[in-house]
């Protein structure tokens, strides 16, 4: 009977792992439609306009970024508005610059309109952009979010980011040269929220590029169906049925 006890005891086993529910996940991806994937009321940040308190110029907030045009936010606040604010960091002052370049200002041209930049790296600063997510403008942790990112200087050669979401590791994100455009990275997840992501680099002469900023709300695909485990408890009893039963058919032609 040992042969034959094994299906009823297999059976159970996975009548066991029918009841266990899927363990939940944080996605980073760097292909965006992959990000999203169960994504919903999604919410974009292009900086193709100022925002409140731009200086460095006559700036006036709603209005389009003009080729040439360059913007800064060095301060506490940085760019804001109802849905993210982007603060700027070098060592303990603020830098943020958003700029358009014109058709003289390669550097600065990715292809995507208007962007944000850091304070440029050097040997002795420390330089991050801090992301906080908001809503009706006040700080409202999200389950998903995403940006396209590059690195300045050297050429627009490529290089490595860190990101640090709240709650996780740092990531490490190898962004393309300038003429492949921008690197998305973006985070999805079902067990945890994230109020902000901080943005640095350590290599010298180059700076952050930051552009299309967004949140939404990530809900995660059903589970697939799977037997329920009296139905699999079932079938194991049945088999084991079938095997008492040919023992005694082989034991009476004997």
């Amino acid at each position: 009977m040992r042969h034959l006890l094994r299906l009823p005891l297999a059976a159970a086993g996975f009548a066991f792992a029918a009841m266990s529910p899927l363990s939940a996940a944080t996605l980073i991806t760097n292909d965006r439609s992959e990000w999203l994937t169960g994504v919903s009321g999604l919410i974009t940040l292009n900086l193709d306009t100022f925002a409140t308190g731009a200086t460095g110029g006559t700036f006036t907030s709603g209005n389009a970024v003009q080729p040439g045009n360059t913007a800064f936010y060095s301060n506490m606040n940085g760019y804001f508005n109802n849905n993210f604010q982007v603060v700027g960091f070098s060592n303990a002052t603020y830098f943020l610059a958003q700029t358009l370049a014109n058709v003289a200002q390669t550097w600065n041209n990715w292809g995507t309109g208007a962007i944000l930049m850091s304070q440029t790296k050097d040997t002795t600063n420390t330089v991050s952009l801090r992301v906080t997510f908001r809503s009706g403008g006040v700080a409202t942790p999200v389950n998903a979010f995403g940006f396209a990112l590059g690195m300045g200087g050297n050429s627009g050669a490529s290089g490595t980011i860190t990101v640090t979401p709240q709650g996780m590791a740092a990531q490490t994100v190898t962004t393309f040269n300038q003429s492949s455009g921008l690197k998305f990275f973006g985070v999805t997840s079902d067990t945890q929220t994230f109020g902000y992501a901080d943005i640095t680099i350590t290599e010298p002469t180059r700076w952050i590029v930051l552009d299309n900023i967004e949140q939404g709300v990530f809900t995660a695909p059903p589970p697939a169906d799977v037997p329920d485990a009296a139905t699999l408890l079932c079938v194991g009893t049945g088999l084991a049925c079938l095997g008492v039963l040919r023992r005694r058919r082989l034991a009476e032609a004997a």
